[in-house]
């Protein structure tokens, strides 16, 4: 009996989700398996388990830098399999072609890789947003079948059915997702110039230590009077500002958002249409129920995420 671990990174719970419905796969194919955050577990710690699975939100269209370290500090894992998920908003494009080499560097078999939309809860997207609604129970199904397929996969290739091993490359990111959309420099400079207006109000913070103990890329700095963010390291991911309790992480979202409306409009949601069109994405909102101008961080209050 081969012994099963799925981890995952989750900031809005989408991820979680997933990973609890491929793990109760994974279990009711070989018995038990083991489910754990990202955070809880150190990758020197993988040498028992036969099948890996990982799972992170996308960012930027590839795995957090969080995860990539992850990856970095495993021992070698010759011949181990491990599979990856990811949740994502409207552009999944690049997610397989990033991680498989990753895995492949540490000797291990890559099984398998599956990708599910989620609802964003990024503080200058508008809601309702175009991929709200997902994960749904739709969803969480076609995940648990998923865990369920994976095991049965790994177990055959143990077996020796070495045929079965899935080959995945850049082309395997096209048919899975379409074309890639590269992020407009507008947008790209509207992004940079939001994450060097960030700061800390020290008149509202409390030190609960919730940013830094959350944050990805450990990017934060409380050793320092005032606190720092160090820019270099920074995602930005706006995380920290999200599960603020008093709102002490002060950032100014509007010219980021001003320009995202934009995408939102002419790119991704021309994305989604094509995704829809193929049958890769299910719309649970429609377009015209979106305000451009009724964004995240104007609708919610502090804290505007909880820790999943």
């Amino acid at each position: 009996m081969n012994k099963a671990i799925v981890i995952y990174f989750s900031q809005s719970g989408n991820t979680k989700k997933i990973a609890e419905a491929i793990h109760k796969g994974i279990e009711s194919a070989l018995g038990n398996c083991e489910l754990s955050r990202l955070k809880d577990i150190s990758a020197r710690e993988l040498i028992p388990y036969d099948i890996i699975g990982l799972g992170y939100p996308a960012w930027s269209s590839k795995e957090p830098p969080n995860v990539r370290t992850f990856i970095s500090q495993m021992v070698s894992l010759e011949g181990k399999h491990v599979f990856a998920f990811s949740t994502h908003g409207a552009l999944p494009s690049g997610l397989v072609s990033s991680i498989a080499p990753l895995v492949r560097q540490k000797g291990m078999k890559m099984v398998g890789f599956r990708d599910w939309y989620g609802g964003v809860t990024m503080p200058h997207i508008p809601k309702p947003y175009m991929t709200d609604g997902h994960p749904d129970e739709i969803d969480l199904k076609e995940a648990e079948g998923f865990g369920t397929q994976i095991s049965e996969l790994s177990q055959r290739i143990y077996r020796g059915e070495s045929h079965l091993l899935p080959v995945f490359t850049e082309k395997s990111d096209h048919k899975l997702h379409g074309q890639h959309v590269k992020m407009p420099a507008d947008l790209a400079e509207a992004r940079r110039l939001t994450k060097l207006s960030m700061k800390i109000n020290q008149e509202k913070c409390t030190r609960c230590n919730l940013c830094v103990d959350n944050c990805p890329v450990n990017a934060i700095d409380f050793t320092v009077s005032p606190p720092i963010f160090k820019t270099d390291l920074c995602v930005p991911c706006w995380y920290c500002e999200q599960i603020c309790p008093t709102g002490a992480i002060e950032v100014d979202y509007e010219l980021y958002a001003r320009f995202h409306d934009k995408y939102n409009v002419i790119e991704l949601n021309a994305t989604l249409e094509t995704a829809e069109a193929e049958g890769r994405f299910r719309r649970l909102v429609s377009f015209q129920d979106i305000k451009l101008d009724a964004h995240w961080y104007k609708q919610s209050k502090h804290p505007r995420l909880l820790v999943p």
